[in-house]
């Protein structure tokens, strides 16, 4: 049976992924509004499906890491999650400079939320578990 630390894992980490999809729901039209002056300023034309696409499969890429390491135990997929998560927490710094707009404060939620994930991936019942990969898996995981 999955251990109380897995199930809170698998909370607290799709938790994350339905925050980052409010912060991208309410923040499209500026991240929109950002592409497009980019794209203007550097003379390189960029689609405006571009934010769109890139947001499913950066949701895509999640939800099959979230997979591999909560239903298939892989080790590697932890550790692309932690590194993951601290590659994210570089524009942690940018959240408290000046007025947080709505998509903000989801943003900040969902860094919250995992790195509550995270941190139930080291807890001493989500390790033993994860490491017991050879043994049948409970149909109630």
């Amino acid at each position: 049976m999955k251990p109380h630390s897995m199930k809170l894992f698998d909370y607290a980490y799709l938790g994350s992924m339905f925050l980052g999809l409010l912060q991208f729901v309410t923040g499209y039209g500026t991240l929109k509004a950002q592409v497009a002056a980019q794209s203007a300023a550097s003379g390189v034309p960029l689609s405006p499906w571009l934010p769109l696409v890139g947001y499913v499969v950066a949701a895509a890429i999640g939800l099959l890491l979230w997979f591999l390491v909560s239903r298939k135990r892989v080790t590697i997929a932890k550790w692309i999650i932690v590194l993951l998560f601290l590659v994210s927490l570089v524009n942690l710094g940018g959240y408290f400079a000046g007025p947080m707009p709505l998509y903000e404060i989801y943003g900040l939620l969902a860094l919250i939320a995992q790195a509550v994930a995270v941190a139930m991936l080291f807890r001493g019942d989500s390790i033993r578990w994860l490491n017991a990969k050879g043994t049948p898996a409970d149909p109630k995981d």
